[in-house]
Protein backbone atom coordinates (compact mmCIF):
# COMPACT_ATOMS: atom_id res chain seq x y z
CA UNK A 1 0.00 0.00 0.00
CA UNK A 2 1.01 3.37 -0.65
CA UNK A 3 1.97 6.11 2.50
CA UNK A 4 -1.21 8.33 1.57
CA UNK A 5 -3.21 5.29 1.95
CA UNK A 6 -1.61 4.11 5.31
CA UNK A 7 -1.59 6.72 7.30
CA UNK A 8 -4.35 5.81 9.11
CA UNK A 9 -5.25 7.10 12.96
CA UNK A 10 -3.89 4.89 15.92
CA UNK A 11 -7.36 4.12 17.28
CA UNK A 12 -8.79 2.99 14.05
CA UNK A 13 -5.98 0.28 13.19
CA UNK A 14 -3.15 -0.14 16.20
CA UNK A 15 -5.85 -1.65 18.83
CA UNK A 16 -6.43 -4.32 16.37
CA UNK A 17 -2.73 -4.76 15.44
CA UNK A 18 -0.36 -7.45 17.59
CA UNK A 19 1.64 -5.81 20.36
CA UNK A 20 5.14 -5.69 17.77
CA UNK A 21 3.34 -4.34 14.39
CA UNK A 22 1.86 -1.63 17.24
CA UNK A 23 5.77 -1.01 17.77
CA UNK A 24 7.08 -1.46 14.65
CA UNK A 25 4.33 0.67 12.24
CA UNK A 26 2.45 3.05 14.72
CA UNK A 27 4.65 6.35 15.23
CA UNK A 28 5.06 8.84 17.80
CA UNK A 29 2.15 10.92 16.41
CA UNK A 30 -0.46 8.12 16.68
CA UNK A 31 -0.12 7.74 12.53
CA UNK A 32 0.75 4.24 10.56
CA UNK A 33 3.29 3.86 7.82
CA UNK A 34 3.57 0.75 5.96
CA UNK A 35 2.07 -2.59 7.19
CA UNK A 36 2.80 -5.80 5.62
CA UNK A 37 0.16 -7.68 4.68
CA UNK A 38 1.41 -10.58 6.35
CA UNK A 39 0.99 -8.91 9.76
CA UNK A 40 -2.86 -8.63 9.00
CA UNK A 41 -3.55 -12.45 7.12
CA UNK A 42 -3.30 -14.84 9.84
CA UNK A 43 -3.71 -18.55 9.52
CA UNK A 44 -4.28 -20.88 12.95
CA UNK A 45 -3.30 -24.50 12.64
CA UNK A 46 -3.06 -27.32 15.25
CA UNK A 47 -1.80 -30.35 15.87
CA UNK A 48 -3.75 -33.21 17.80
CA UNK A 49 -3.00 -36.85 17.39
CA UNK A 50 -4.97 -38.60 14.55
CA UNK A 51 -7.47 -35.74 14.62
CA UNK A 52 -5.83 -32.38 13.02
CA UNK A 53 -4.35 -30.54 10.71
CA UNK A 54 -6.00 -34.16 9.41
CA UNK A 55 -7.07 -37.72 10.53
CA UNK A 56 -3.70 -38.88 9.44
CA UNK A 57 -1.71 -36.50 11.57
CA UNK A 58 0.86 -38.90 13.99
CA UNK A 59 3.39 -36.37 14.57
CA UNK A 60 2.42 -36.52 18.54
CA UNK A 61 4.14 -38.09 21.45
CA UNK A 62 3.96 -37.98 25.21
CA UNK A 63 5.12 -39.91 28.22
CA UNK A 64 4.98 -39.72 32.09
CA UNK A 65 8.79 -39.85 34.11
CA UNK A 66 8.47 -41.29 37.48
CA UNK A 67 11.33 -40.93 40.23
CA UNK A 68 9.64 -43.65 42.09
CA UNK A 69 10.46 -45.99 39.03
CA UNK A 70 13.23 -44.31 37.64
CA UNK A 71 13.95 -46.65 34.64
CA UNK A 72 9.96 -47.39 33.91
CA UNK A 73 9.16 -46.15 30.39
CA UNK A 74 4.98 -44.83 30.48
CA UNK A 75 5.13 -43.75 26.84
CA UNK A 76 2.30 -46.02 26.24
CA UNK A 77 -0.13 -45.02 28.63
CA UNK A 78 -3.54 -43.23 27.84
CA UNK A 79 -2.75 -40.66 30.41
CA UNK A 80 0.16 -38.47 31.26
CA UNK A 81 1.25 -36.95 34.88
CA UNK A 82 2.80 -34.70 36.45
CA UNK A 83 3.10 -34.48 40.72
CA UNK A 84 5.32 -33.45 42.75
CA UNK A 85 4.85 -35.82 45.68
CA UNK A 86 4.05 -38.98 43.78
CA UNK A 87 2.40 -40.43 47.44
CA UNK A 88 6.22 -41.09 48.49
CA UNK A 89 7.97 -37.71 47.98
CA UNK A 90 9.12 -38.48 44.96
CA UNK A 91 8.22 -36.65 41.47
CA UNK A 92 6.87 -37.65 38.03
CA UNK A 93 6.52 -35.37 35.34
CA UNK A 94 5.16 -35.46 32.14
CA UNK A 95 6.66 -34.76 28.66
CA UNK A 96 4.93 -33.60 25.37
CA UNK A 97 5.86 -33.21 21.78
CA UNK A 98 4.81 -32.78 18.10
CA UNK A 99 5.97 -32.81 15.15
CA UNK A 100 5.21 -29.61 12.87
CA UNK A 101 4.50 -29.57 9.19
CA UNK A 102 2.53 -27.65 6.66
CA UNK A 103 3.92 -24.35 8.09
CA UNK A 104 5.40 -22.20 5.21
CA UNK A 105 9.08 -21.73 5.59
CA UNK A 106 9.35 -18.47 6.41
CA UNK A 107 6.21 -17.68 8.70
CA UNK A 108 6.18 -15.65 11.71
CA UNK A 109 4.50 -17.31 14.57
CA UNK A 110 1.95 -14.81 16.47
CA UNK A 111 0.99 -17.06 19.07
CA UNK A 112 0.28 -20.54 20.25
CA UNK A 113 -0.89 -22.63 23.16
CA UNK A 114 -1.45 -26.15 24.54
CA UNK A 115 -5.14 -27.63 24.94
CA UNK A 116 -4.91 -30.45 27.35
CA UNK A 117 -8.39 -32.78 28.73
CA UNK A 118 -7.48 -32.93 32.42
CA UNK A 119 -8.36 -36.15 33.81
CA UNK A 120 -7.66 -35.42 37.29
CA UNK A 121 -7.86 -32.29 38.30
CA UNK A 122 -5.12 -30.14 41.13
CA UNK A 123 -5.41 -26.89 42.96
CA UNK A 124 -1.81 -26.61 42.30
CA UNK A 125 0.13 -24.85 39.61
CA UNK A 126 2.72 -26.52 37.46
CA UNK A 127 4.62 -25.41 35.42
CA UNK A 128 5.55 -25.80 31.58
CA UNK A 129 9.01 -25.29 30.26
CA UNK A 130 11.23 -25.78 27.14
CA UNK A 131 12.69 -29.68 26.64
CA UNK A 132 16.43 -28.87 25.38
CA UNK A 133 17.26 -32.97 24.67
CA UNK A 134 15.80 -35.08 21.86
CA UNK A 135 13.81 -38.33 23.59
CA UNK A 136 11.93 -41.07 22.53
CA UNK A 137 8.76 -42.12 23.93
CA UNK A 138 8.91 -45.78 24.10
CA UNK A 139 12.35 -45.37 25.96
CA UNK A 140 12.34 -42.50 27.85
CA UNK A 141 12.43 -42.58 31.77
CA UNK A 142 13.21 -40.60 34.94
CA UNK A 143 16.83 -41.51 34.02
CA UNK A 144 17.45 -41.63 30.47
CA UNK A 145 15.94 -39.70 27.99
CA UNK A 146 16.78 -42.56 25.51
CA UNK A 147 18.12 -45.88 25.95
CA UNK A 148 21.40 -45.03 25.14
CA UNK A 149 21.25 -41.44 26.78
CA UNK A 150 20.74 -39.90 30.02
CA UNK A 151 19.47 -37.17 30.91
CA UNK A 152 22.01 -34.85 32.33
CA UNK A 153 19.98 -34.94 35.88
CA UNK A 154 17.31 -37.22 36.38
CA UNK A 155 14.39 -36.09 35.92
CA UNK A 156 15.15 -34.27 32.77
CA UNK A 157 16.16 -31.24 35.87
CA UNK A 158 19.92 -30.01 34.29
CA UNK A 159 20.31 -26.85 32.80
CA UNK A 160 20.89 -28.95 29.36
CA UNK A 161 17.88 -30.81 29.51
CA UNK A 162 15.36 -27.66 30.29
CA UNK A 163 15.31 -24.44 29.17
CA UNK A 164 12.80 -22.15 29.53
CA UNK A 165 9.31 -21.55 31.26
CA UNK A 166 6.60 -21.14 29.00
CA UNK A 167 3.58 -21.40 30.21
CA UNK A 168 1.69 -22.94 33.43
CA UNK A 169 -1.80 -25.00 34.49
CA UNK A 170 -3.53 -25.88 36.80
CA UNK A 171 -7.57 -26.64 37.24
CA UNK A 172 -10.15 -28.83 38.02
CA UNK A 173 -11.06 -31.69 35.33
CA UNK A 174 -11.99 -30.52 31.86
CA UNK A 175 -10.53 -28.76 28.99
CA UNK A 176 -7.62 -26.42 29.65
CA UNK A 177 -5.49 -24.23 27.25
CA UNK A 178 -2.49 -22.81 28.03
CA UNK A 179 -1.39 -19.67 26.59
CA UNK A 180 1.99 -19.50 25.68
CA UNK A 181 4.36 -16.62 26.77
CA UNK A 182 7.03 -14.95 24.31
CA UNK A 183 9.69 -17.20 25.32
CA UNK A 184 6.98 -19.75 24.66
CA UNK A 185 6.66 -18.63 21.18
CA UNK A 186 9.88 -17.74 20.33
CA UNK A 187 10.19 -21.40 21.23
CA UNK A 188 7.27 -22.47 18.62
CA UNK A 189 9.38 -19.77 16.34
CA UNK A 190 12.21 -21.97 16.67
CA UNK A 191 10.89 -24.78 15.81
CA UNK A 192 9.26 -23.54 12.59
CA UNK A 193 12.47 -22.21 11.68
CA UNK A 194 13.99 -25.36 11.58
CA UNK A 195 15.65 -25.40 15.09
CA UNK A 196 15.54 -28.94 17.32
CA UNK A 197 12.02 -29.83 18.65
CA UNK A 198 12.21 -31.79 21.81
CA UNK A 199 8.59 -30.40 22.76
CA UNK A 200 8.13 -29.22 26.50
CA UNK A 201 7.74 -30.66 29.96
CA UNK A 202 5.29 -30.30 32.77
CA UNK A 203 6.55 -30.14 35.96
CA UNK A 204 6.86 -29.43 39.32
CA UNK A 205 9.40 -30.67 42.54
CA UNK A 206 7.09 -29.22 45.20
CA UNK A 207 3.37 -29.30 44.50
CA UNK A 208 1.44 -32.13 46.53
CA UNK A 209 -1.69 -32.49 44.32
CA UNK A 210 -0.95 -34.51 40.92
CA UNK A 211 -2.61 -33.31 37.78
CA UNK A 212 -3.21 -36.10 35.14
CA UNK A 213 -4.05 -35.60 31.13
CA UNK A 214 -5.00 -37.25 28.21
CA UNK A 215 -2.40 -38.46 26.38
CA UNK A 216 -2.00 -39.30 22.51
CA UNK A 217 -2.70 -42.49 23.40
CA UNK A 218 -6.53 -42.13 24.67
CA UNK A 219 -9.14 -43.56 23.14
CA UNK A 220 -11.23 -40.39 22.36
CA UNK A 221 -9.13 -38.77 19.76
CA UNK A 222 -10.69 -35.14 20.60
CA UNK A 223 -9.54 -35.64 23.94
CA UNK A 224 -5.31 -35.62 23.33
CA UNK A 225 -2.96 -32.68 24.04
CA UNK A 226 -3.66 -30.21 21.08
CA UNK A 227 -0.78 -27.57 20.02
CA UNK A 228 -2.36 -24.31 18.04
CA UNK A 229 0.00 -21.98 16.49
CA UNK A 230 -1.48 -18.96 14.58
CA UNK A 231 1.05 -17.21 12.17
CA UNK A 232 1.34 -15.03 9.11
CA UNK A 233 2.25 -17.36 6.62
CA UNK A 234 5.09 -16.27 3.75
CA UNK A 235 2.89 -17.47 1.03
CA UNK A 236 0.59 -14.28 1.57
CA UNK A 237 3.76 -11.80 0.68
CA UNK A 238 5.68 -14.76 -1.58
CA UNK A 239 6.35 -13.84 -5.18
CA UNK A 240 3.09 -14.26 -7.45
CA UNK A 241 2.84 -15.52 -11.20
CA UNK A 242 2.51 -13.16 -13.80
CA UNK A 243 -0.60 -11.36 -14.20
CA UNK A 244 -2.90 -13.59 -16.46
CA UNK A 245 -0.37 -16.04 -16.66
CA UNK A 246 -2.51 -19.09 -18.29
CA UNK A 247 -1.07 -22.96 -18.09
CA UNK A 248 -2.78 -25.47 -19.47
CA UNK A 249 -2.58 -29.56 -17.88
CA UNK A 250 -2.73 -32.78 -19.78
CA UNK A 251 -2.12 -36.10 -19.73
CA UNK A 252 -2.69 -39.06 -21.39
CA UNK A 253 -1.44 -37.95 -24.99
CA UNK A 254 -1.05 -40.28 -27.22
CA UNK A 255 0.59 -40.59 -30.80
CA UNK A 256 -2.85 -39.50 -32.98
CA UNK A 257 -4.54 -36.95 -34.61
CA UNK A 258 -6.79 -36.89 -30.67
CA UNK A 259 -3.58 -35.59 -29.55
CA UNK A 260 -3.13 -33.26 -32.32
CA UNK A 261 -6.09 -31.66 -31.67
CA UNK A 262 -5.66 -31.13 -27.72
CA UNK A 263 -2.66 -29.57 -28.80
CA UNK A 264 -3.76 -27.17 -31.16
CA UNK A 265 -6.41 -25.99 -28.67
CA UNK A 266 -3.32 -25.21 -26.30
CA UNK A 267 -1.83 -23.29 -28.76
CA UNK A 268 -5.24 -21.68 -29.82
CA UNK A 269 -6.29 -20.43 -26.30
CA UNK A 270 -2.69 -18.94 -25.61
CA UNK A 271 -1.12 -20.97 -22.62
CA UNK A 272 2.36 -19.80 -22.02
CA UNK A 273 2.86 -23.35 -21.33
CA UNK A 274 1.47 -26.61 -20.55
CA UNK A 275 2.07 -29.40 -17.60
CA UNK A 276 1.50 -33.19 -18.98
CA UNK A 277 1.31 -35.41 -16.14
CA UNK A 278 2.61 -38.45 -18.00
CA UNK A 279 1.76 -40.67 -20.40
CA UNK A 280 2.94 -39.45 -23.41
CA UNK A 281 2.90 -41.26 -27.03
CA UNK A 282 2.35 -44.98 -25.55
CA UNK A 283 4.55 -45.72 -28.22
CA UNK A 284 7.70 -45.86 -26.81
CA UNK A 285 8.82 -43.23 -29.67
CA UNK A 286 10.47 -40.28 -27.59
CA UNK A 287 11.71 -38.56 -30.72
CA UNK A 288 7.94 -38.56 -32.84
CA UNK A 289 6.83 -37.27 -29.47
CA UNK A 290 8.89 -34.49 -29.36
CA UNK A 291 8.11 -33.76 -33.15
CA UNK A 292 4.43 -33.60 -32.35
CA UNK A 293 5.19 -31.03 -29.42
CA UNK A 294 7.31 -29.17 -31.54
CA UNK A 295 5.12 -28.69 -35.11
CA UNK A 296 2.26 -27.51 -33.05
CA UNK A 297 3.77 -25.31 -30.06
CA UNK A 298 7.35 -25.21 -30.68
CA UNK A 299 10.94 -26.03 -30.00
CA UNK A 300 11.49 -23.36 -27.46
CA UNK A 301 7.57 -23.90 -26.21
CA UNK A 302 7.95 -24.16 -22.24
CA UNK A 303 6.63 -27.89 -21.93
CA UNK A 304 6.70 -29.53 -18.03
CA UNK A 305 6.81 -33.46 -18.82
CA UNK A 306 6.31 -35.65 -15.93
CA UNK A 307 6.89 -39.25 -15.88
CA UNK A 308 3.94 -41.55 -16.49
CA UNK A 309 3.98 -45.59 -16.23
CA UNK A 310 3.57 -46.02 -19.88
CA UNK A 311 7.33 -43.81 -20.33
CA UNK A 312 9.69 -46.17 -18.04
CA UNK A 313 10.37 -48.11 -20.47
CA UNK A 314 12.04 -45.50 -23.39
CA UNK A 315 12.75 -43.14 -20.27
CA UNK A 316 16.32 -43.28 -19.91
CA UNK A 317 19.17 -43.45 -22.54
CA UNK A 318 20.93 -41.26 -24.69
CA UNK A 319 17.15 -40.91 -27.28
CA UNK A 320 14.66 -41.89 -23.80
CA UNK A 321 12.07 -39.37 -22.86
CA UNK A 322 14.38 -37.54 -20.12
CA UNK A 323 17.02 -36.50 -22.66
CA UNK A 324 14.42 -34.80 -24.70
CA UNK A 325 12.79 -33.07 -21.38
CA UNK A 326 16.40 -32.30 -20.53
CA UNK A 327 17.32 -30.59 -23.80
CA UNK A 328 14.41 -28.29 -23.81
CA UNK A 329 15.09 -27.15 -20.64
CA UNK A 330 18.35 -26.30 -21.50
CA UNK A 331 17.00 -24.22 -24.67
CA UNK A 332 14.05 -22.87 -22.76
CA UNK A 333 15.79 -21.33 -19.44
CA UNK A 334 12.97 -19.67 -18.70
CA UNK A 335 11.39 -23.55 -17.49
CA UNK A 336 14.23 -22.60 -14.46
CA UNK A 337 13.98 -26.11 -13.53
CA UNK A 338 16.41 -27.81 -10.53
CA UNK A 339 16.55 -31.77 -10.04
CA UNK A 340 15.75 -35.13 -11.95
CA UNK A 341 13.78 -33.37 -14.42
CA UNK A 342 10.20 -35.44 -14.56
CA UNK A 343 11.09 -37.35 -11.84
CA UNK A 344 11.92 -35.20 -8.95
CA UNK A 345 12.41 -32.01 -9.51
CA UNK A 346 11.84 -28.29 -9.11
CA UNK A 347 10.79 -25.41 -11.82
CA UNK A 348 9.61 -21.74 -10.95
CA UNK A 349 7.93 -20.63 -14.56
CA UNK A 350 7.00 -17.36 -14.11
CA UNK A 351 6.17 -17.38 -11.08
CA UNK A 352 4.18 -20.70 -9.98
CA UNK A 353 6.09 -23.30 -8.18
CA UNK A 354 6.45 -26.72 -9.62
CA UNK A 355 6.64 -29.61 -7.61
CA UNK A 356 7.35 -32.59 -10.25
CA UNK A 357 7.14 -36.22 -8.90
CA UNK A 358 7.22 -39.79 -9.83
CA UNK A 359 4.96 -40.84 -7.09
CA UNK A 360 3.41 -44.11 -7.54
CA UNK A 361 5.38 -44.68 -10.91
CA UNK A 362 7.09 -47.80 -9.41
CA UNK A 363 7.49 -49.17 -13.30
CA UNK A 364 10.63 -46.35 -13.49
CA UNK A 365 12.12 -47.20 -10.12
CA UNK A 366 11.33 -48.49 -6.01
CA UNK A 367 11.98 -45.10 -5.09
CA UNK A 368 8.69 -44.18 -6.92
CA UNK A 369 6.73 -46.72 -5.33
CA UNK A 370 3.11 -45.64 -3.40
CA UNK A 371 4.45 -43.92 -0.07
CA UNK A 372 8.13 -43.95 -1.09
CA UNK A 373 9.65 -42.15 1.26
CA UNK A 374 12.35 -40.73 -0.77
CA UNK A 375 9.47 -38.95 -2.57
CA UNK A 376 7.51 -37.61 0.17
CA UNK A 377 10.42 -36.25 1.83
CA UNK A 378 11.48 -34.25 -1.29
CA UNK A 379 7.76 -33.06 -1.90
CA UNK A 380 7.48 -32.17 2.13
CA UNK A 381 11.02 -30.04 1.71
CA UNK A 382 10.22 -28.68 -1.64
CA UNK A 383 7.00 -26.98 -0.73
CA UNK A 384 8.42 -26.00 2.79
CA UNK A 385 11.42 -24.17 1.52
CA UNK A 386 9.77 -22.14 -1.02
CA UNK A 387 7.42 -19.24 -0.58
CA UNK A 388 5.88 -18.83 -3.83
CA UNK A 389 1.62 -17.76 -3.65
CA UNK A 390 0.87 -20.63 -6.19
CA UNK A 391 2.36 -24.16 -5.89
CA UNK A 392 1.36 -27.09 -8.31
CA UNK A 393 2.54 -30.59 -7.41
CA UNK A 394 2.67 -33.16 -10.04
CA UNK A 395 2.35 -36.52 -10.79
CA UNK A 396 0.81 -39.12 -13.17
CA UNK A 397 -1.09 -41.96 -10.89
CA UNK A 398 -3.84 -41.46 -8.80
CA UNK A 399 -5.60 -43.07 -5.08
CA UNK A 400 -8.65 -44.38 -6.23
CA UNK A 401 -11.04 -42.21 -4.86
CA UNK A 402 -8.97 -39.26 -6.14
CA UNK A 403 -10.94 -40.34 -9.88
CA UNK A 404 -13.93 -41.10 -10.79
CA UNK A 405 -13.15 -44.53 -13.12
CA UNK A 406 -11.29 -48.12 -12.40
CA UNK A 407 -8.11 -46.99 -11.10
CA UNK A 408 -7.21 -48.56 -7.47
CA UNK A 409 -4.40 -47.08 -5.16
CA UNK A 410 -1.31 -46.65 -6.78
CA UNK A 411 0.23 -43.13 -4.57
CA UNK A 412 -0.53 -43.61 -1.30
CA UNK A 413 -1.93 -40.56 0.65
CA UNK A 414 1.34 -39.46 2.29
CA UNK A 415 2.13 -37.21 -1.17
CA UNK A 416 -1.30 -36.09 -1.54
CA UNK A 417 -1.30 -34.87 2.39
CA UNK A 418 2.14 -33.28 1.91
CA UNK A 419 0.51 -30.82 -0.75
CA UNK A 420 -2.34 -30.50 1.35
CA UNK A 421 -0.77 -29.49 4.11
CA UNK A 422 1.14 -26.57 1.99
CA UNK A 423 -2.14 -25.53 0.39
CA UNK A 424 -0.44 -26.36 -3.37
CA UNK A 425 -3.11 -27.95 -5.93
CA UNK A 426 -2.70 -31.68 -7.11
CA UNK A 427 -2.53 -32.25 -10.61
CA UNK A 428 -2.61 -35.67 -12.19
CA UNK A 429 -3.09 -37.75 -15.31
CA UNK A 430 -3.84 -41.71 -15.44
CA UNK A 431 -7.36 -42.18 -15.70
CA UNK A 432 -8.57 -41.06 -19.23
CA UNK A 433 -11.54 -38.73 -18.00
CA UNK A 434 -11.40 -35.05 -15.96
CA UNK A 435 -12.43 -34.71 -12.78
CA UNK A 436 -11.89 -31.98 -10.05
CA UNK A 437 -12.94 -32.24 -6.12
CA UNK A 438 -14.56 -29.46 -3.77
CA UNK A 439 -12.17 -28.36 -1.33
CA UNK A 440 -9.99 -30.44 0.54
CA UNK A 441 -8.79 -30.18 4.42
CA UNK A 442 -8.88 -34.07 5.38
CA UNK A 443 -6.92 -35.79 2.88
CA UNK A 444 -6.83 -39.62 2.84
CA UNK A 445 -9.89 -39.88 5.30
CA UNK A 446 -12.97 -41.03 3.11
CA UNK A 447 -15.12 -41.23 6.49
CA UNK A 448 -14.91 -37.11 6.44
CA UNK A 449 -15.32 -36.76 2.56
CA UNK A 450 -11.70 -36.06 2.62
CA UNK A 451 -12.80 -33.12 4.26
CA UNK A 452 -14.59 -31.55 1.11
CA UNK A 453 -15.78 -28.22 1.50
CA UNK A 454 -17.14 -25.29 -0.05
CA UNK A 455 -18.61 -24.07 -3.22
CA UNK A 456 -18.74 -26.15 -6.16
CA UNK A 457 -17.28 -23.18 -8.34
CA UNK A 458 -14.83 -21.95 -5.95
CA UNK A 459 -11.82 -24.16 -4.54
CA UNK A 460 -9.89 -22.52 -1.76
CA UNK A 461 -5.99 -22.84 -1.13
CA UNK A 462 -4.07 -22.54 1.91
CA UNK A 463 -2.37 -24.43 4.71
CA UNK A 464 -4.24 -27.86 5.22
CA UNK A 465 -6.87 -27.02 2.41
CA UNK A 466 -6.15 -28.28 -1.43
CA UNK A 467 -8.00 -29.49 -3.84
CA UNK A 468 -7.29 -32.41 -6.68
CA UNK A 469 -7.82 -32.82 -10.47
CA UNK A 470 -7.21 -35.59 -12.99
CA UNK A 471 -6.81 -34.00 -16.52
CA UNK A 472 -6.45 -36.97 -18.83
CA UNK A 473 -7.99 -36.47 -22.02
CA UNK A 474 -5.10 -35.98 -23.87
CA UNK A 475 -5.64 -37.95 -26.55
CA UNK A 476 -5.92 -41.58 -25.71
CA UNK A 477 -9.05 -43.21 -25.03
CA UNK A 478 -12.07 -41.35 -22.85
CA UNK A 479 -13.04 -44.30 -20.03
CA UNK A 480 -16.03 -44.32 -18.26
CA UNK A 481 -17.49 -43.02 -14.60
CA UNK A 482 -18.14 -46.10 -13.24
CA UNK A 483 -21.00 -45.77 -10.71
CA UNK A 484 -21.18 -48.50 -8.48
CA UNK A 485 -16.93 -47.27 -7.62
CA UNK A 486 -18.23 -43.38 -7.18
CA UNK A 487 -21.96 -43.07 -6.48
CA UNK A 488 -21.41 -42.48 -2.70
CA UNK A 489 -18.07 -40.35 -3.53
CA UNK A 490 -19.15 -36.50 -2.02
CA UNK A 491 -16.23 -34.63 -2.80
CA UNK A 492 -16.84 -34.25 -6.75
CA UNK A 493 -17.18 -30.53 -8.01
CA UNK A 494 -17.40 -31.78 -11.61
CA UNK A 495 -16.27 -34.85 -14.25
CA UNK A 496 -16.54 -35.36 -17.70
CA UNK A 497 -16.48 -38.97 -18.95
CA UNK A 498 -17.85 -41.20 -21.76
CA UNK A 499 -21.01 -41.95 -19.98
CA UNK A 500 -21.44 -39.09 -17.89
CA UNK A 501 -20.71 -35.22 -16.78
CA UNK A 502 -21.03 -33.41 -14.04
CA UNK A 503 -20.66 -29.46 -13.84
CA UNK A 504 -20.45 -28.39 -10.89
CA UNK A 505 -22.70 -30.44 -8.54
CA UNK A 506 -24.94 -30.49 -11.74
CA UNK A 507 -25.97 -33.12 -14.26
CA UNK A 508 -25.68 -32.00 -17.89
CA UNK A 509 -26.49 -33.76 -21.32
CA UNK A 510 -23.30 -34.96 -23.41
CA UNK A 511 -20.28 -36.77 -23.01
CA UNK A 512 -16.65 -36.23 -22.43
CA UNK A 513 -14.29 -35.46 -26.08
CA UNK A 514 -10.56 -34.76 -25.42
CA UNK A 515 -9.35 -31.60 -24.01
CA UNK A 516 -6.87 -29.84 -21.05
CA UNK A 517 -7.68 -28.10 -17.73
CA UNK A 518 -6.58 -23.80 -18.06
CA UNK A 519 -5.66 -22.53 -15.20
CA UNK A 520 -5.25 -18.03 -15.49
CA UNK A 521 -3.19 -17.18 -11.99
CA UNK A 522 -3.09 -14.02 -10.31
CA UNK A 523 -6.13 -12.31 -12.48
CA UNK A 524 -8.44 -9.05 -11.63
CA UNK A 525 -5.41 -7.76 -9.82
CA UNK A 526 -5.73 -10.05 -6.94
CA UNK A 527 -2.36 -11.94 -7.38
CA UNK A 528 -4.03 -14.75 -5.23
CA UNK A 529 -7.01 -15.35 -7.67
CA UNK A 530 -6.87 -17.74 -10.43
CA UNK A 531 -9.80 -18.79 -12.16
CA UNK A 532 -9.81 -22.14 -14.73
CA UNK A 533 -11.77 -24.12 -16.91
CA UNK A 534 -11.74 -27.49 -18.66
CA UNK A 535 -12.13 -27.12 -22.73
CA UNK A 536 -12.53 -29.48 -25.22
CA UNK A 537 -11.41 -29.77 -29.00
CA UNK A 538 -15.14 -29.06 -29.51
CA UNK A 539 -15.13 -25.72 -27.59
CA UNK A 540 -17.27 -26.75 -24.99
CA UNK A 541 -17.03 -26.11 -21.23
CA UNK A 542 -16.63 -28.61 -19.53
CA UNK A 543 -16.37 -27.01 -16.28
CA UNK A 544 -15.56 -23.38 -14.55
CA UNK A 545 -14.34 -22.12 -11.79
CA UNK A 546 -12.65 -19.96 -9.67
CA UNK A 547 -9.28 -20.60 -7.34
CA UNK A 548 -8.92 -18.53 -3.86
CA UNK A 549 -5.76 -18.45 -1.80
CA UNK A 550 -6.88 -17.67 1.71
Amino acid sequence: MTASRSRLSKGVLCAALPVTAIVNACGAEGEIEEISEARQALTTVSFQQGSLPSSSYAGSIDATIRQAAATTSYGGATTCEADGDDGSGVDKSCLLKWTLSGIPAGSTVQSASITLQVTDGSSNTYNVYEVKRSWDEAQVTWNNATSTTAWATAGALGSTDRGSLVGSVTGSAGSRTITLNAAGVALVQAWVDGTSNSGVVIASPSNTDGIDFASSEHATAAQRPKLTITYGTSSGTGSSTDPGLLIAFIGDQGNNGNADAVLQLIEDEGAAATIHNGDFDYADNPAAWENRINSILGPNYPYFAIIGNHDAAAWGGSSGYASYIQARHARVPDMNCTGELGVKATCNFRGLFIVQSCIGTSELRSTCAANAADQVSFIQDALANDSSIWSVCAWHKNQHDMQVGGKSNEVGWSAYQACMNAGAIVATGHEHSYSRTLTLTDVGNASTGHGKTGAFNLVELGPNRTFVFVSGLGGVGIRDYEAASHDDDTWWSSYYASNKWVKNGTLMSGTADYGALFIRFNVGGDPKRATAYFKDVDGRLADEFTIQVQ
